[in-house]
Parts: structure tokens; sequence; C-alpha cells
């Protein structure tokens, strides 16, 4: 709490609080000198009523500066002093200093700090008593008087509780502030080690054809081999599964299984799954993915003769008639049909140029022949000619599991202590017999105790009846 101060002019020699006089230095009442101050007291009554301007304070006033030397216990070096919730607000972080002035306006709190260290939530106090009397400030006089009779205590703190006793230094200017710092340990520097969930992938295909993206960052995007793989992750860690290239690869079914449930997944044609998956548990992933066709450039096959005139064949010559092309890359085939004779030659040289023979066994009479030259095969023409095909196109199809609920149907349990049994009819039975006896009209069944008409349960005793 503050001390209280107030302000007096030059020539006022006496101050009023609470209806009664009193002196600055502490004397009885009246005015002179005071009967129960002291010297000191008569000293300062002298000071005050001297016409003098050239006055002087008693020789017996102390310092005005405090002087805290801050070290620590495990002689810590890299630490920072705290002064009133502010790093190093007044001097340095080895050595404070603090004027009995300022202690008049406010109290200080001293701790420390240190990167590695606690502090065990230990800090200094240091305060000015309020003894119920004020400082008085005089304009003509540089110190306040009534300044130096204040005590002034050092009291130590530890989680909130007073360590030892309060410590007055209203007559020590140079105090020592020793805290203790421990180190901290490993265990609490290390954060708790996050919960870890592992995820299997059975992929089947070629290569790389399914991509993993982890909580939506590219760099943290990676590629499992086709076949059994297995990985690792914190809880809360986001998978987006997809396809690693749309061009190349789709997924055509994922099979999720989290050892309660599984869900199946299927994409249909031009479709490819995209499924995103939180880690909050184990997974068992299995994934069915199937290359795109690429399409064709397709084959458009082209010969030429190199010597397209008519020639002229010794038939007797029993060698054959040789033919020279040019071609293009597309021609696996070049068919020769001579009147009923159907030749293929799929032995071709490779490069544009390449030659053929005609056997001598296909001139069987003299005359002119037509010869007919096609650059594929009749057979197969299907495949050696065709139009380009496009390749085909998937759509990625986002997808989210979804586990069927089955709701049980729970039937009202029935007690032995029901009387009437309201959910049978009553069974009529005739005898045959006229009257309406023991065996006429409706009656219980002897066999079935549910078959009653909300009659006792208890099946009648039907021998007793007869006698």
């Amino acid at each position: 709490m503050p001390v209280r101060i107030e302000q007096i002019n030059f020539d006022q020699t006496t101050l009023t609080q609470d209806d009664s006089n009193i002196l600055p230095g502490g004397g009885g009442s009246g005015t002179g000198e005071g009967t129960g101050g002291g010297s000191s007291t008569s000293s300062y009554l002298t000071y005050l009523n001297n016409d003098s301007i050239n006055l002087t304070p008693p020789n017996n006033t102390t310092s005005n500066l405090f002087i805290f030397n801050i070290s620590t216990t495990t002689n810590v070096k890299n630490f920072q002093t705290i002064v009133n919730g502010t790093d190093s607000a007044v001097g340095s972080s080895k050595q404070i200093r603090i004027t009995r002035e300022s202690l008049a306006n406010q109290s200080y709190k001293i701790e420390v700090k240190a990167n590695g260290y606690t502090n065990l939530k230990e800090y200094y106090m240091i305060e000015m008593v309020d003894d119920g009397a004020p400082i008085i400030i005089n304009p003509r006089i540089e110190q306040p008087l009534g300044l130096n009779t204040k005590d002034v205590v050092l009291t130590l703190y530890r989680n909130g509780k007073i360590v030892g006793t309060p410590k007055s230094i209203r007559n020590t200017s140079d105090n020592d502030l020793t805290f203790t710092l421990r180190k901290l340990q490993s265990d609490t520097d290390t954060p708790e080690e996050p919960t870890k969930y592992t995820v299997s992938f059975n992929i089947t295909g070629k290569g790389s054809p399914v991509s993993i993206l982890k909580n939506g960052n590219k760099s943290a995007e990676f590629f499992p081999n086709a076949g059994n793989t297995e990985y690792q992750d914190v809880d809360g860690t986001k998978y987006t599964i997809r396809s690693s290239d749309t061009s190349l690869y789709r997924i055509t079914s994922i099979n999720l299984n989290d050892n309660s449930k599984v869900q199946n997944l299927v994409a249909e044609p031009g479709e490819t799954l995209e499924l995103d998956i939180t880690l909050t548990k184990n997974y068992s992933i299995e994934i069915k993915t199937e290359e795109i066709f690429q399409g064709s450039a397709g084959l458009n096959p082209q010969i030429e003769l190199l010597k397209t005139d008519a020639r002229e064949y010794n038939i007797n010559s029993k060698v054959g008639v040789p033919l020279m092309f040019r071609k293009n890359e597309d021609v696996k085939t070049i068919t020769v049909i001579v009147g009923d004779d159907v030749l293929e030659f799929d032995d071709l040289d490779k490069g544009t140029l390449c030659g053929i023979t005609i056997p001598h066994s296909v001139f069987k009479n003299i005359g002119k022949y037509n010869i007919q030259i096609f650059p594929f095969s009749l057979d197969d023409y299907e495949n050696e000619v065709r139009p380009p095909t496009p390749a085909d196109t998937v759509e990625a199809k986002k997808v989210t599991p979804k586990y069927e609920v089955k709701e049980e149907v729970k039937l009202p349990e029935v007690t032995l202590s029901d009387n009437a049994n309201l959910y049978k009819p009553r069974i009529l039975r005739g005898s045959g017999l006229s009257g309406g006896g023991l065996f006429g009209g409706d009656y219980f069944d002897s066999m079935n105790l549910f078959t009653n008409r909300e009659d006792f349960i208890q099946r009648p005793n039907i021998n007793e009846a007869i006698r």
C-alpha cells in the first residue's frame, strides 16, 4: 500500500492528521521542540524555522538508493530478471537499483527466468511499510521529510507462500537476492508422444497406380507400389486416396476395413474412385486398379512397285518372278493373287525397300496373267488395317464410406406373472354332443397353454372335470 505523501509550503511547520498535530520527526503534539521524538525531531524543527535558504538535512540520514545483486543457486548465466512483470525494467539482469523515494509510490516484485529451467514460482517483494505518518515534500528541501524513518521490508515467496521471515533493509543499501532454478527434465521438455495408427494397403495393378495425399499437402504426397505396403501416422492425419495419374490408371474398387466394419466401394465405367479417411483407428485397405487404354494411331499399310511395266516370263525356266517394293512401316504382310492362287509373304525385309519372288508353280499355262498385290493379309485385315482409336478418359468420383445399420426388432418380454394371453385367439371346438356340456362349445386346448380366450394360462384339469 503506497505511503501517504503531503505537499507543504516552506514556512509550514505542523501538519494536521486525524485532528492532531503530527511532527515530521515523529514527536508529540504542539509546536517547538517535540516531547517524544528525541534530538532528531528537534533538529528538524529548528531546520524548518530557520529563515536562511542555505539549509542542510541532518547528518544521520540514510542512503536513498537500494542495490540488489541477482544470482542463482545453480549459477545459471543466461537468466532474465523480471521487475513488476517486465524484463529488466530497472538496471541490468544481475543488478537492480531502486530508490527509496520510488518505494513510497509502489512496491517491487523481482523474479527471474531462464530457458530450460523452472523458477519454482519464486519471487522477492520489496515494500515500504506504511506506519500511518505521511511523507512531507517541501519544495525548498531536496529529500522529502519522514522518508528515512519508513521501514523497507524484503520478503521471499515460493508457490505463493512466504519463505522464512521478512527482512528489514531500511539501513542496508546493498542486498543479495538468490534465486533457485531447477533444470527441466528431458521428459518435461519433450511433448507427449501422439497416438499413432497403422494403414495397410493391398494394391493390385502395375507400378505405382495410387497416390496418397497427406493433410492436403502436395509436398507430403506418396505413391505406394502395387502389392502390400504399410504406413504409420499420428492420430488425426487425413489421407486422400486417389489415382496417381488419371490418364494412366483408374481405381475400380476400394475395400475399407477398420477391424469393426467393412465397406466396399465400386466405380462405374469411366470413373476412378477418390476417398478421404481420417486416422482415428487402424485401417486395412484393398485397392483394385487398372490401366487406361491409351488409344492407337491406326494402321495404314502402303506399298509401291518400283517397276510397274509388263514383263515376259519363260514358263519353262522354272525360275520365279521377283518383285521389288517400296513400303511404309505399317506393312506387315504382302498378299499376291495370281489367278486362283493366293500367296502371302510375311517375312519381309526391314526398312522401306523389300522384295518377294512369285514361284514359277503358279504359272501353269502360257498366256497373260493379271497379278493383284495387297499390303496386308486378307485373313488378318482388321488387325493390319484400322483407323486411329482415341484413348479412354475417366472422371474422378468422390466417395464416402456408408455403413449399413440394421435395426433389431425387440419383442416385449412375456413373464410367468402374466395371467392372460392377449395375443392368441380362442379355439372353438365342437364335441358333436348337444347341450353345451363339458365337451360342447369352446374349451381350453389341453396341449397348448397359449390358446385360451384371455382366461388363466394354467391348463385345465380335464380329467378332474370328467369326474
